[in-house]
């Protein structure tokens, strides 16, 4: 009798050992999945990213160009009327426009690297919890054959 609760002791103590480490394999495939997903969504977002740059960097000589037409319509309809556009109130006009212009496509350009930053920084924080995702798979694994050594002792002992 002795030797069926000893059998039973040390197979149960092997069974635990298995299932710990089948949980612990199963924590890891998990979080190296985890740790893919966040890679993806890293590189999504990085070229979300050079998107919203490139988009920002459209839409700024987007306003550039319609600046340069107001200037010269401007200038045009002076020029009609007889006014010398080279002094004066319509050179002032034209110093105005051109100012405000200016200020227009680089509040485009500044939005679209805050844009830019924001999303990159999205892409930094991805990476950063795949990189934990990758610690979490490593250290379920190493924790469930510790643990698993631990219920095999004890089955023996």
């Amino acid at each position: 009798m002795c030797e069926l609760s000893t059998a039973l002791m040390i197979g149960g103590g092997l069974l635990s050992g298995a299932g710990q480490i089948a949980s612990a394999d199963a924590q890891s495939k998990a979080a190296k999945y985890n740790a893919e997903v966040q890679r993806q969504n890293a590189m999504q977002a990085e070229r979300q990213a050079r998107n919203v740059l490139d988009a920002g960097m459209r839409e700024e000589q987007k306003q550039k160009a319609m600046t340069s037409q107001l200037m010269a319509k401007q200038q045009a309809a002076q020029a009609a009327n007889g006014v010398d556009v080279t002094f004066g109130t319509p050179l002032d006009l034209m110093v105005d426009t051109a100012k405000q212009g200016a200020i227009d496509a680089l509040t485009i350009r500044t939005n679209a690297y805050r844009n830019y930053d924001d999303v990159r920084n999205q892409a930094v924080s991805a990476r950063n919890q795949a990189a934990l995702y990758d610690m979490e798979a490593k250290n379920s694994r190493t924790a469930g054959y510790l643990g698993a050594f631990g219920s095999m002792m004890s089955g023996f002992g």
